[in-house]
């Protein structure tokens, strides 16, 4: 999900086309073939499936497998967040008062 679909603003993609079901009996190779839309299939208003070409479903595991790997990458770098993460799941956490009147004592304590 993305930024703007996650705040409840709906994304407009000119690339995306509704279709009924009837739409699934005029694709042939052919028209697979040279498809340029992502085509939503959808029965009386529900989505029921998406057509799309093989080059852009490539694209979206390629895509996919790079967050992945940068995922990867950032907790192998930084076992420390991947360990904050499972203490913060865990309920391993403080409130943040005691958080802020430890670091003020701390600030307190150091020579200027």
């Amino acid at each position: 999900m993305n930024l703007t679909e996650a705040k409840g603003i709906p994304v407009i993609d000119p690339n995306v086309q509704y279709v009924g079901v009837s739409k699934l009996r005029t694709l042939n190779a052919g028209r697979l073939h040279n498809l340029d839309k992502t085509l939503v299939i959808q029965d009386d208003d529900k989505p029921l499936a998406v057509v799309l070409s093989f080059g852009q479903f490539m694209e979206m595991q390629s895509e996919r497998n790079r967050a992945l790997a940068t995922l990867e990458a950032v907790l192998a770098e930084n076992s420390g967040l991947l360990a904050a993460l499972q203490q913060a799941q865990n309920g391993n956490t403080k409130p943040l008062e005691e958080v802020r009147q430890t670091l003020k004592k701390g600030n307190q304590k150091r020579p200027n």
